[in-house]
């Protein structure tokens, strides 16, 4: 796509886009690729089903092993850990990078098609500034080796063909759909009814309009039947409904609702505004637009987990009201003629760059949030081929699991809700987890019987006195925390 008006200017050259996109490319840094507490129990998995050849329907490296679990997410643990395997945390980059440049390529098609249901023709230079602020901001905030990585790139283009087929009616689009259902359900199948929800909008609209056809009833089949076809079956699909039972999801920071009294939140304030502001010019006679503003205006609000969402569709929207929104139609006259081809190479090239980087400069895992050198000397003091049962707190869990120990619970919530689970003060495996690491903890220990207890340094005085007291002085201790022995009676 060549943006051009010759009445106004002479084309840039493309080698300008290109060098603007790559050094733009370059100040997302890829430190946020890595050091998630997901991403260690993610490759562990994915590692395991490796060398063993399964797939995993049971938790690993647990207290309590054989705790069922649903494969939802088995995709991109297999990815992940083949990259990692292959490459180390550089192969991790790797795919971070992959993915965003698919999404921004995703996230500009969706815009274009936005524009094209409008009757409006060319892509606003505050088009290509929203774009880069929106891409910033996920890359910042959700790229972080997670298997949301891949499920936004595939719900953006996937909202792009469904809205393309509607225009146009082309059996590609509808086979793209299909297959991007299938890839949904087995690499983040706990955001497949996200796709579920934006096709029954879809489906709506079309028999409110009645303009619908019997190909289309047999696509949208084939979209649900394709989401089943993944080794959780349906249960991977409401994989929501288990981790939101008894709002445990509570428990962790990320499912709260979101603090507006924060100002590390005004950005998203800031983005609901404009998506109130550029929605009312957007089309009001669009069925399907209405929908998915309830849709996008909900999960924008409920949580920072699904406050994704809300930066994946607040572009389908802007772009189709930069023409007319007050305050926004002067810049829909601001048409830099930069040749789409160049900032793409541009962004490639960035990309790239940054990964060389890593490969040259490995990323290490910050040893402060992390028992990284904590279970450097558990391990020296651990037969080889023997994994020890080490008790830490949820969240560095994951990675005591991913250097060779077993866990009490790990990143995921399912297996650790059962009754199966239950220990000491009736509590199952992820309530211990939680709220282990208080004056309960030396019960807790007495029942689950560990071999070590690594306790972080942020507690109080009072508090890892009483520890001491029970469990006798640390034999180490390092950037994260203590490490005690358990005595066995």
């Amino acid at each position: 796509m060549n943006e051009s008006n010759p009445a106004r200017s002479r084309p840039i050259p493309g080698w300008v886009g290109a060098c603007v996109a790559a050094l733009g490319t370059l100040l997302l840094f890829p430190a946020n690729s890595y050091n998630d507490p997901d991403t260690f129990w993610h490759i562990e998995n994915g590692r395991y089903m490796l060398e063993h050849g399964v797939v995993l329907h049971h938790a690993i490296h647990t207290f309590q092993p054989g705790l069922p679990y649903v494969p939802h997410e088995v995709g991109f643990q297999l990815i992940e850990a083949a990259l990692y395997n292959g490459f180390g945390w550089p192969g991790i980059y790797v795919l971070t990078a992959a993915c965003f440049l698919l999404l921004v390529a995703g996230l500009y098609r969706l815009m274009t098609v936005s524009r094209k249901e409008a009757g409006l023709a060319g892509f606003p230079l505050s088009c290509l500034v929203l774009l880069a602020l929106v891409g910033a901001w996920v890359y910042y905030h959700y790229f972080t080796s997670r298997p949301q990585m891949i499920s936004s790139v595939l719900i953006v283009w996937y909202v792009s063909w469904m809205r393309q087929y509607r225009m146009t009616g082309q059996l590609r689009l509808a086979l793209a759909m299909v297959l991007s259902s299938w890839l949904l359900a087995n690499v983040h199948a706990g955001v497949w009814l996200v796709i579920a929800v934006v096709s029954g909008m879809q489906i709506v609209e079309t028999l409110i309009r009645r303009d619908g056809t019997v190909r289309d009833a047999a696509v949208y089949a084939a979209v649900a039947l394709a989401g089943l076809l993944n080794p959780g079956g349906y249960r991977s699909l409401f994989y929501i409904l288990v981790v939101t039972r008894h709002h445990y999801n509570r428990l962790i920071d990320e499912w709260n609702p979101i603090d507006f009294g924060n100002w590390e939140n005004v950005p998203i304030a800031l983005m609901l505004l404009f998506f109130a502001l550029t929605f009312l010019y957007s089309n009001k006679k669009n069925g399907f637009r209405w929908m998915l503003m309830i849709g996008t205006g909900y999960l924008g609000v409920t949580n920072y987990k699904q406050n994704l969402f809300l930066w994946l569709f607040v572009p389908y929207f802007a772009a189709a009201a930069m023409d007319t929104a007050p305050l926004l139609r002067f810049t829909a006259k601001l048409r830099f003629p930069l040749r789409l081809k160049g900032i793409v190479c541009g962004l490639a090239a960035g990309l790239l760059a940054n990964a060389l980087f890593v490969f040259v400069f490995p990323p290490s895992v910050d040893a402060k949030k992390y028992p990284v050198d904590e279970m450097a000397y558990l391990l020296a003091h651990t037969p080889q081929g023997v994994r020890p049962k080490v008790l830490a707190r949820y969240g560095s869990s994951g990675y005591v699991m991913f250097r060779g120990g077993d866990v009490l619970c790990d990143g995921r919530q399912d297996p650790f809700i059962t009754d199966a689970s239950k220990g000491a003060y009736g509590w199952n495996s992820f309530e211990r987890s939680m709220y282990g690491f208080s004056d309960r903890l030396p019960a807790i220990v007495q029942s689950d019987r560990p071999d070590y207890v690594i306790a972080q340094n942020d507690v109080s005085e009072k508090l890892m006195n009483q520890w001491i007291g029970a469990f006798g002085p640390p034999v180490y201790e390092g950037r994260y925390g203590r490490v005690f022995v358990i005595r066995r009676a």
